[in-house]
């Protein structure tokens, strides 16, 4: 008998412990919601002194990867203001004026709190220069750059049929014969820098061919537009033998499988 009221009592006591259980969630929640808008409204204190400290204003842009371009190029064309709070700053809006800039590739901004901004550039890599009517520089993909100074000798790419009237610093052109010599001479200076050294000018070919013109002599190698590495090797091995017996070539042509045709100056007439 009294195990019976023993379990009545313990099935009670579960009962009005699971009825505890069940309103006490209601204050738990509101416990939750209270301390999320809490949070909440904290982030957006915090978010608020950022935007406004004085602590946070720009004294400095560090620019890293510069080669032809300087701070003050960057600095003007970023379009920041000194005093102007960091986080505050659109960064993609700063990349995107930056990249506008005919030398720039790409940039990278982040914020060096607590008053920097730092900012990392790839310039465009000027590999040669092309006639187009008008004198540009020219990236291995195709973009046309300003006249300015540049590193080392860069051959001149004419010879190219092209529209003249839509080219201008920025435009990428993208014509066939034009890119072929671009990946040609991509692979050549790669593989003979040296030989690549003594280019000053290139130009198109019938029939997926390459002439390129070297400074000095002027003398004319005619080319397959294609294996860089290879051609360049067979006239290395082969040049000897071409100055042995004709001590002033007017041309070379390797366009020929498995022989070299060699072209003499034409006598000057009297």
């Amino acid at each position: 008998m009294n195990r019976k009221k023993t379990k009545a009592r313990k099935k009670r006591l579960t009962v009005a412990a699971r009825g505890r259980n069940k309103a006490r969630w209601p204050w738990i929640a509101l416990l939750v919601l209270a301390t999320g808008s809490t949070l909440a409204a904290s982030a957006y204190q915090v978010a608020t002194y950022f935007g406004q400290a004085s602590l946070f204003g720009l004294k400095a842009i560090e620019v890293d990867g510069l080669r032809r371009l300087d701070g003050a190029d960057v600095r003007a064309a970023s379009g920041l203001a000194a005093g102007t709070n960091i986080f505050a700053i659109d960064l993609d809006e700063v990349a995107q004026r930056l990249e506008a800039m005919y030398w720039i590739k790409q940039a990278l901004v982040v914020r060096k709190p607590p008053d920097r901004i730092a900012v990392d550039i790839v310039e465009h890599c000027q590999v040669a220069w092309v006639d187009l009517g008008q004198t540009y520089g020219v990236t291995p993909d195709g973009v046309l750059l300003p006249v300015g100074p540049t590193a080392g000798n860069l051959p001149v790419i004419s010879g190219l049929s092209i529209g003249r009237d839509s080219l201008r610093p920025g435009v990428v052109v993208s014509d066939s014969a034009l890119l072929a010599i671009l990946s040609w001479w991509e692979e050549a200076t790669a593989a003979d820098a040296e030989f690549c050294l003594n280019v000053a000018g290139i130009q198109p070919m019938s029939g997926a061919g390459i002439r390129l013109q070297m400074a000095g002599d002027g003398l004319e190698v005619r080319l397959p537009a294609n294996e860089a590495d290879r051609r360049l090797r067979t006239m290395r091995e082969l040049m000897p033998r071409v100055h042995q017996n004709y001590p002033d070539p007017a041309y070379i042509d390797l366009r020929y499988a498995g022989q070299m045709v060699v072209g003499k100056k034409k006598a000057k007439s009297g």
